[in-house]
């Protein structure tokens, strides 16, 4: 029998200086940017992992410098406050190795956030940075389940690109604007869903939208969440203490909390 379970690989935290190759709106409140760079050259992407992501180090919005960001002796970036970057987690949407293209995609927020603000201005050769980290990679799984905003699109749509041909399942996407839905590789055996609604979509909406209700009795399931922080929270306690989902089955995320910057609050469940 195959193994069941999760492995978490937690990455290098390998830095990395990249340039803005091109730029582009998939959808009315998305902009796809594809990075490239010398300092791209090693970098570990496994496709077969789920929600590959990185901690990108932007800078602020417009600031046109090709060496940014430097670092003194001790080993700190240079330059005034108003230079430094602030550090959001994306998720790699794809890695071209051949060409050396890394591709964001990022959910515009108009000018409220720091790394919305520079995704909308965004042009070829403006700087940014990251650090590489990791991904998680559930193996022996029966049925896939993955549910997320607008936010976690770009993880949900890799991963759905990543799973094996024979996977099972159902993907929840739920978006204030039809406009933003993308056409999504998804495998035969697994269904997609979109809700639709322009108020914040609750966990009944989200159970109600299953075509077949959670159970982890018969089968070995994978339950994957990327939501704000409430939902997020509530589908946790639903895991564990309704379906006494085991730690190794379920990978819930906040992605983002109302009112809060990122980093003011628990990213994992």
């Amino acid at each position: 029998m195959t193994s069941f379970g999760i492995t978490h690989n937690p990455g290098r935290g390998t830095f990395r200086r990249l340039q803005v190759l091109r730029a582009w709106r998939v959808t009315p409140n998305m902009r796809r940017i594809v990075l490239t760079g010398p300092e791209l050259a090693g970098f570990a992407f496994y496709r077969q992992g789920l929600g590959p992501y990185v901690k990108l180090l932007v800078p602020p919005a417009n600031f046109k410098d090709p060496g940014w960001p430097r670092f003194d002796a001790t080993g700190a970036i240079e330059g005034a406050t108003d230079q430094r970057p602030v550090v959001r987690t994306y998720t790699v949407r794809d890695f071209d190795e051949a060409l050396q293209e890394l591709t964001i995609d990022f959910v515009l927020h108009g000018d409220r956030g720091p790394a919305s603000r520079w995704a909308i201005l965004a042009e070829p050769g403006d700087s940014i940075a990251l650090l590489e980290r990791g991904f998680s990679q559930p193996h022996g799984v029966d049925r896939y389940i993955f549910i997320g905003d607008h936010t976690a699109l770009p993880a949900i749509a890799q991963s759905l690109e990543s799973l094996p041909d024979d996977s099972k399942g159902q993907a929840i996407i739920y978006l204030h604007d039809a406009a933003d839905k993308q056409p999504l590789c998804v495998p035969p055996g697994m269904s997609l869903t979109w809700l639709i609604d322009e108020r914040p979509v609750g966990f009944a909406a989200v159970m109600q939208a299953l075509l077949r209700p959670l159970n982890v009795t018969d089968e070995r399931l994978f339950l994957w969440v990327g939501a704000e922080a409430g939902l997020a929270r509530s589908l946790l306690a639903h895991a564990k203490n309704e379906l006494g989902l085991p730690r190794d089955q379920h990978s819930i995320l906040n992605y983002w909390r109302q009112g809060f910057a990122e980093g003011a609050f628990e990213r994992g469940s």
